[in-house]
């Protein structure tokens, strides 16, 4: 949807459970602007934003590896990528490949970030601490723990919402050529479009600029391949 992801020489790669993971330079780049914010704390502020980072790295990781343990269960060798949109699982789905199994492979992917931040509640009740939604807490760890629930429950929440190329708006594709082979790609795109306007200007009017400018462009793009199928 955002165009081919190009590998450059300056990637970070390596692979977890025998899946080939590359990240590029870019989701570095977004993940500073994303959290730049925290340099406001004079004292902490730069311990915050490698957290951050690392919370990020992490909580996408754990994300993508969903996706791709369940493609492989499946028989789909899969590989991830971390680009500055966040992360993408690439596999060739081949034999047997159906609706079932690829609304599986899609919904794995935030079942784990919400397993993730499941365990992270589970710490901060094991250490005495008391579960929150917004960093601030007095420790490093309460922050790094805050930061994993935050993110891997509203991020979530917003992956699921019926717009591609989000999780929700794959599943919600599936569905909708489930449901009608020929018009079912139009009526997902009309979803896609409607629901990434409504989201980007509530971004907007929450003050979440990047977040608002996101959906924008993805309600934009689902409109432009909208058209071209239409022109087919």
């Amino acid at each position: 949807m955002f165009g081919p992801i190009q590998p450059t020489r300056y990637d970070l790669a390596f692979s977890l459970f025998g899946i080939p993971i590359r990240v590029i330079p870019w989701f570095w780049l977004a993940g500073v602007l994303l959290g730049f914010g925290l340099l406001q704390d004079q004292e902490r502020g730069m311990v915050l934003l490698l957290i951050w980072l690392a919370v990020m790295f992490v909580s996408i990781l754990v994300h993508e590896l969903g996706h791709a343990i369940f493609a492989a269960l499946f028989g789909y060798p899969p590989s991830i990528m971390l680009y500055q949109f966040g992360g993408v699982t690439l596999y060739q789905p081949t034999h047997g490949y159906t609706t079932a199994k690829a609304i599986l492979i899609t919904a794995a992917g935030p079942a784990f970030g919400l397993m993730l931040a499941v365990a992270a509640m589970v710490a901060m009740v094991a250490a005495g601490l008391t579960i929150g939604f917004v960093p601030g807490g007095s420790s490093l760890w309460e922050e790094a723990l805050t930061m994993i629930i935050s993110i891997n429950i509203f991020w979530t929440i917003l992956n699921v919402m019926p717009v591609l190329p989000l999780d929700g708006g794959q599943i919600c594709r599936e569905v909708c050529m489930a449901a009608s082979p020929r018009k079912g790609i139009f009526v997902a795109l009309w979803i896609s479009v409607v629901m990434a306007a409504i989201l980007g200007f509530g971004m907007f009017f929450l003050r979440q600029t990047f977040g608002g400018l996101m959906f924008l462009m993805m309600a934009f793009q689902n409109y432009q391949e909208l058209q071209q199928r239409r022109a087919w």
